[in-house]
């Protein structure tokens, strides 16, 4: 038989062999390819069944061969007590769940049942952990278990894990307890991590200087103020601070308002060459402004981190002893060091003159204020007219101006508070007339007593 094409078919045949061999071709290339990509993905999918989380070092591989579903089921008489080798794959098989990213409540049970199970066949046989693995490998199980744990939520469980390592003779080295107190604080459960701190301590071992400033931290969390400074102390001897941690440690001396401990933390940071930047400044100037003004008042002068939150510090002591004069002293003060008033600062100066009773002072400081392009807000209102004396009528004019200046940015409660303050301070009928017409216009409605005071008002001024 001829292969041969027939005669003047020739063209024909040979472009449909070409086109049956690309075929050939293609089917074969996508066979290879296909066969690849499933090698490829069994592969991918062994690696991802081993990936850990970034905050824990993977699990050892203690055995090359997997332990199946079934062999960790096994009753204690199928182990033999002279082979390990079980114990060190149940534990790689523990540990591969406990670190899978899927991380579903299933996996997370079967995972602790696995967990109990291993323990149960030990007890048959009369045997701990530590006697049957080796340490390392224990302690990445116990690793593996808490971030399980934690990860799912079930924080309750990590102080049991901790007490099955000392019941297995699992002795728990310090970066044990530091990555649990890690996670922990990750997770805000900050009293828990101190838990986890009084068992590191019990078992002899002294923390890291990183992990003491984390602690200062976890106790002022959970309240413990005094435990913070005790941590702070521990670090301070073994190490310089950071400034995050002398921070947090002046931050505790304000909430109790330890002015001792507080301007000792701002000479040792001195001492020791860490700057006293502005917030650390600040923080200590506010616990001291109260009853150690002379002292707040030096080092305010001495300071060079300055800014204008620390003069405002400072003249908020004077206004609360009610010296104007040292008030508008410090603010003179701040202008000569070439920082910039803001409206807290000149409302604090009026606030000063208020209460030294110099109410044409508190006027002439708002002259001030705007002079500098600062507008009065609803503060500046409610300190004028708490100094308005009584019959003052060109105050009253004033203050009713400044009032209506405000009032876009103040509610209506402010408004109604600061407008019976004017009318009581009114000595006239026509100055009361006036409030109340601003009364109506912002929907007030007057006190029984302020029309009481109208109706006399204008009683006396139309005696007939």
């Amino acid at each position: 038989m001829s292969l041969a094409p027939p005669a003047g078919d020739g063209p024909r045949f040979f472009a449909r062999a070409l086109s049956i061999g690309i075929e050939l071709c293609i089917f074969l290339v996508t066979v290879v390819t296909a066969f690849i990509f499933s090698q490829f993905r069994k592969k991918h999918l062994e690696w991802t069944k081993l990936k850990v989380s970034p905050l824990e070092e993977k699990a050892p591989v203690a055995s090359s061969r997997k332990l199946s579903q079934g062999e960790l089921w096994r009753s204690g008489s199928e182990l033999k007590r002279s082979d390990g080798k079980w114990v060190a794959a149940a534990m790689e098989g523990i540990s591969t769940g406990a670190r899978d990213p899927a991380h579903t409540t299933r996996t997370v049970n079967h995972v602790l049942n696995l967990y109990e199970n291993l323990l149960t066949k030990l007890a048959e046989q009369d045997l701990r952990l530590s006697e049957a693995a080796a340490l390392h490998q224990t302690v990445e199980c116990y690793a593996s278990l808490v971030y399980c744990v934690i990860r799912a939520s079930r924080y309750n469980l990590v102080e049991r894990l901790l007490d099955d390592m000392v019941s297995q003779g699992v002795a728990r080295p310090l970066h044990f307890y530091e990555s649990t107190m890690k996670q922990l604080a990750g997770v805000k459960k900050y009293k828990l991590a101190l838990s986890v701190y009084d068992r590191l301590a019990a078992d002899g071992l002294q923390p890291s200087a990183v992990t003491l400033s984390c602690l200062i931290n976890f106790s002022v969390e959970v309240g413990e103020l005094q435990r913070a400074i005790s941590f702070f102390k521990a670090l301070s001897s073994v190490n310089t601070p950071s400034i995050r941690a002398y921070m947090t440690v002046l931050r505790v001396h304000s909430m109790r308002q330890d002015w001792p401990s507080t301007i000792w933390t701002i000479r040792d940071m001195q001492r020791r060459g860490v700057a006293v930047d502005t917030l650390a400044l600040n923080v200590a100037l506010g616990t001291g402004v109260t009853e150690h003004l002379e002292e707040v008042e030096a080092l305010v002068e001495e300071a060079d981190s300055v800014d204008t939150v620390s003069y405002n510090t400072l003249i908020k002591g004077h206004a609360q002893r009610g010296d104007v004069g040292k008030a508008r002293q410090a603010l003179r003060r701040l202008v000569q060091r070439n920082l910039r008033p803001n409206a807290i600062t000149f409302n604090t100066v009026m606030d000063a003159a208020v209460r030294a009773g110099d109410a044409p002072m508190s006027w002439q400081i708002l002259e001030q204020m705007q002079q500098r392009g600062l507008k009065p807000d609803r503060f500046t209102c409610s300190i004028l007219v708490k100094g308005l004396a009584k019959s003052a009528e060109p105050d009253l004019r004033k203050a009713l101006a400044l009032i209506q200046q405000v009032a876009p940015s103040c509610d209506k409660a402010f408004l109604t508070h600061v407008l019976h303050s004017v009318l009581e301070a009114c000595g006239t009928s026509a100055m009361a007339q006036q409030v109340f017409v601003e009364m109506r216009r912002h929907q007030i409605s007057a006190s029984p007593s302020a029309q009481k005071q109208l109706l006399q008002a204008l009683a006396e001024a139309n005696p007939e």
